[in-house]
């Protein structure tokens, strides 16, 4: 069978050329340009806009036996609306087909909810449109309706994925009850081929679903878990998110589009039996090992994560968790020795350094770390800090503007602050700043951040190492110093735990100190 497909180049396209052309068919693939093409014996390619039909579509499907509808969009773009892609086509199509005396149609649309919204919205309703221009066609049809398809290059487990990969936090419509049925691409593929290959499919419609029906929430866990990565949904409104996603479809490849909202919102369910029984088609369920699969490569959204967690790396934290003991007496009692200090010598820099001076050798020698592997300097940890310290800085610059136009008074703490620098020659202060940096790293962001964070999770890690060191500087007496010590605590926590390494904190940390205590940018 010779059969011309249309879509060929695209995600499903793709799949249902490659199961037709290991059936033994010739294929015909129809696009309009170049992206996505594959070179394949026994695949031919006929560039071809077939949204415009005509005698170039009549053409090029010419001496077929058989076409395939896959073209489709997710979104409207400014030469193709949904109607012209989902409905025009069709019509183009079945004209250039009468042209070209091919009979045979087999149509891919989409399944819907269990019940039909009220206002189904521009996509579905164009689709379902799409299907009834095919049943008035006047061609031997055929109608498959697949649930949402997981495959290389998909939209739907690669973008999910994406998000996850991205942050913990998953914003599911209306809670995530929707129902849906996932199907993987190739049995969407071999639907295709077996409804070409039994003519007693013509004039029928088939759901090529999954065999499990679970909700959006279900779907995401899924995702999450076979990513080993923990994952807390939160349940948002609809109509809220469709503002969110109106400006993702600016994006050249967005993560969902109001078409794709409107689906998950709605479900996508269907019946896999009349598909089973007469086309032989049984689905096969999305497992955990196709997700990793599927997932392989995919990268947070943006390109950056704000996960502090990996999942793959837990075995990281694992390491850290014999160090979480100590800090129920490590914190109290670091805490009251600098508060004890301050009662002997009011020189902040003398009693930093005592402070540290037994603080440091008690958690290298107690709390059980992997402490060569986290002050292991590199190239990449050296580039981390500096750009760190940068952000730091300009996040603290507009802190500061923040704490100063609500509390005036804090002008006079912080130049009190200023102060210290000249308590000792430059050259002291050259050399103790980096060393009450590191020891403060070894203390506050390794013995606390990081044991902590390897029995509760790094965001409880870091604000615990937050809090602590928050509260080890409220005996300096300079309230604006301990809501500094917070937000910067916090920072330097995060920074620890989400690149492995204290190095780079210790890069961050002096290079912030210096520009604070020497340019006064604050």
């Amino acid at each position: 069978m010779r059969v011309a497909v249309a879509g060929a180049s695209g995600f499903i396209g793709q799949a249902t050329v490659a199961a037709l052309l290991q059936a033994g068919h010739e294929v015909v693939g129809l696009s309009r340009g170049r992206r996505g093409r594959a070179e394949r014996a026994g695949l031919t390619w006929r560039e071809v806009d077939v949204g415009r039909g005509g005698p170039e579509l009549a053409a090029a499907i010419a001496g077929c036996t058989a076409v395939v509808n896959l073209v489709g969009i997710k979104r409207p773009e400014r030469e193709q609306s949904f109607a012209a892609a989902h409905v025009t086509t069709v019509e183009a199509i079945a004209a250039a087909m009468q042209t070209a005396g091919v009979r045979r149609l087999v149509h891919v649309s989409v399944a819907g909810p269990r019940a039909e919204p009220r206002d189904p919205g521009p996509y579905m309703a164009s689709k379902r449109a799409g299907e009834r221009t095919v049943m008035s066609s006047g061609t031997d049809w055929t109608i498959l309706r697949p649930g949402p398809v997981a495959g290389p290059g998909d939209d739907f487990v690669r973008n999910l994925a994406a998000t996850i990969r991205h942050a913990g936090v998953f914003p599911a419509p209306g809670g995530g009850r929707a129902p849906l049925m996932p199907v993987l691409v190739e049995d969407v593929a071999l639907a295709v081929v077996a409804a070409l290959e039994r003519p007693a499919a013509s004039g029928r419609s088939y759901d090529v679903v999954g065999p499990e029906i679970l909700t959006l929430r279900e779907v995401v866990q899924r995702v999450a878990d076979a990513l080993a990565l923990p994952l807390t949904l939160v349940p948002c409104p609809a109509p809220l998110l469709a503002v969110a996603v109106t400006a993702l479809e600016k994006l050249p490849d967005p993560l969902l589009t109001r078409a794709q909202l409107g689906l998950l919102s709605h479900g996508l369910v269907g019946d896999p039996g009349p598909a089973a029984a007469e086309l032989g088609v049984v689905t096969r369920p999305l497992g955990p090992e196709r997700i990793v699969a599927l997932a392989a490569g995919v990268e947070p959204w943006l390109g950056l994560s704000l996960r502090l967690r990996r999942g793959d790396e837990d075995m990281f934290f694992r390491t850290c968790s014999q160090g979480l003991v100590h800090v129920a007496w490590l914190v109290p009692l670091a805490i009251a020795l600098i508060w004890a200090l301050g009662g002997l010598t009011e020189h902040v820099w003398y009693r930093m350094l005592a402070a540290n001076l037994v603080l440091v050798p008690l958690c290298l020698a107690t709390v059980r770390l992997p402490w060569a592997a986290l002050w292991r300097p590199s190239r990449r940890a050296l580039l981390q800090g500096v750009i760190a310290a940068i952000v730091l800085t300009a996040a603290g610059w507009v802190g500061s503007r923040v704490l100063f136009a609500l509390t005036p008074e804090a002008r006079v703490e912080v130049a009190a602050v200023y102060d210290w620098v000249t308590l000792l020659p430059a050259w002291a202060a050259a050399l103790l700043l980096p060393l009450i940096a590191a020891a403060e790293e070894v203390v506050w962001r390794g013995a606390v951040a990081f044991a902590v964070a390897s029995r509760v999770g790094p965001w409880w890690g870091a604000s615990a190492s937050a809090a602590a060191f928050a509260l080890a500087h409220v005996s300096l007496g300079v309230p604006a110093l301990v809501v500094a010590a917070a937000g910067a605590g916090f920072f330097w926590a995060w920074l620890g735990l989400k690149t492995r390494s204290l190095f780079a904190v210790l890069v961050c940390h002096v290079l912030w100190d210096a520009c604070v205590a020497v340019l006064r940018l604050y």
